[in-house]
């Protein structure tokens, strides 16, 4: 059976945002926890399977993930100096000494990315990979929310929304949405709330449309969605792949936890939901969504994040992500606890860490209190990654203000029946945190 070589730089939106577009006012996230996900793809390897990360993987979390079976070959960048650089995505690292890691990597492997970044089809071609990838026009397109918002129009979807091309467009467009409640202006390729500003009044908008200006006046290209916030209940998203010959497979469907438009969780949908799901014909529109993709030039993984509204309605295309996800992700950790009758929630506990603390802590300490999930023990957490939490432990948070570095720690929380049972255990691992002189944030 052949290898697949599983890599990828999460935040792809930032790479394929125009550097010539205007952006709204936004707060800094870090950087090191962004490129510390990529060893969040292990669920998706196999035995056979290489998983490629841009720093190494704590070896105490190696072993402990091999015990639940998580076996594969594990390679990360050598040189520390590319590894730091964040200027660099995957396919730069790659491509940066191509010589070396042509050694490593099987040359009849397929290659299997987070997401398509500018090189991906070069990459294919210098290591023999067996696949290729769309262009990079195409994915750049059908991942803006500009071309979500198009396909709700050729879908015949209600679609609220607007395009502002220039400041005094959104300054028109927001006055005349303000009447009626609050405002929602998106980033065409932000994510995960990045790019996203909600506006309550007049002067905030005026605020807003002044700053966009002043980009304009020094070339910048201004182009954002404009929309009224809906009064949603549910956020969840559908992952999808599409097949090089057009065919479409479903997945799964992923309920999400969102805070402030960020991500912050997913669990797969129960029963009773995906059937109310096939009752508003929602796995059609799925359908022709894919079908549009396709005819556009894209192939590949794709998620769509989809609403339901208080009032019942169902708002199928909030945006598409053409990429692998989150929703993804906890689709393959749920299939593996399935054996164990068990589900996974996918979720995050920002934490700040003192220098002394490390991943072999964590699990000590987790083990001792009867919340790490193992063979024996399935009451306990999964704990996912270490670089998010722990940087690479040199370089990674150099320019933290104190000997505090702050992260997230990625986690799967098994639960028998409700999801409401791994919030519970969710809050009884930040209590056990705290006693290794860990800050647990919010």
């Amino acid at each position: 059976m052949k290898s697949t070589v599983v890599l990828g730089t999460f935040d792809s939106e930032a790479w394929w945002r125009s550097p010539h577009g205007s952006m709204l006012p936004s707060m800094n996230s870090s950087q090191a926890v962004t490129m510390g996900m990529d060893e969040l793809l292990f669920p998706l390897c196999k035995e056979q399977d290489i998983l490629f990360t841009r720093q190494p993987m704590d070896e105490h979390l190696r072993s402990y993930l091999s015990r639940l079976g998580y076996t594969f070959t594990p390679i990360h960048c050598r040189n520390p100096v590319h590894a730091d650089d964040y200027r660099l995505h995957v396919f730069d690292l790659l491509m940066a000494d191509a010589g070396y890691y042509q050694q490593l990597l099987p040359q009849d492997a397929i290659v299997s990315p987070y997401s398509i970044l500018s090189d991906a089809n070069e990459v294919v071609r210098r290591f023999s990979f067996g696949n290729h990838f769309p262009s990079l026009d195409t994915v750049r397109a059908v991942n803006s929310k500009t071309y979500s918002h198009e396909l709700r129009q050729r879908l015949g979807i209600r679609n609220s929304s607007s395009i502002a091309e220039s400041a005094e467009e959104l300054l028109t467009y927001g006055l005349l949405l303000l009447r009626t409640g609050q405002v929602l202006v998106k980033d065409p390729l932000g994510v995960s709330g990045k790019g996203n500003m909600l506006i309550s009044s007049e002067r905030m908008l005026k605020r807003i449309a002044a700053y966009l200006l002043e980009q304009e006046s020094k070339g910048k290209q201004t182009q954002f969605i404009i929309e009224p916030l809906l009064d949603k209940t549910e956020d969840f998203s559908c992952q999808l792949f599409i097949t090089e010959q057009g065919d479409v497979q479903y997945i799964s469907v992923q309920q999400m936890v969102n805070e402030s438009f960020s991500y912050s969780g997913s669990y797969p949908a129960d029963p009773g939901f995906i059937e109310m799901l096939w009752k508003n014909n929602y796995f059609s529109i799925m359908e022709e969504a894919c079908k549009d993709l396709f005819e556009t030039g894209y192939h590949g993984e794709v998620c769509i994040d989809s609403m339901l509204l208080a009032s019942g309605e169902l708002v199928p295309i909030v945006e598409i992500n053409a990429r692998k996800s989150m929703g993804l992700i906890n689709h393959h950790l749920n299939n593996d606890l399935q054996q164990y009758s068990l589900s996974s929630f996918l979720t995050f506990i920002p934490a700040g860490c003192a220098a002394e603390v490390t991943m072999l802590h964590v699990l000590e300490v987790l083990q001792a209190n009867e919340l790490l999930f193992t063979q024996e023990n399935r009451q306990g957490i999964i704990p996912l990654g270490a670089n998010t939490l722990f940087g690479s432990g040199n370089t990674a948070f150099a320019d933290a203000e104190s000997e505090w570095r702050k992260g997230k720690l990625y986690v799967a929380a098994p639960y028998a029946s409700d999801v409401s049972e791994a919030f519970t255990l969710i809050q009884r691992v930040k209590d056990v945190l705290k006693s290794l002189t860990i800050k647990v944030y919010n």
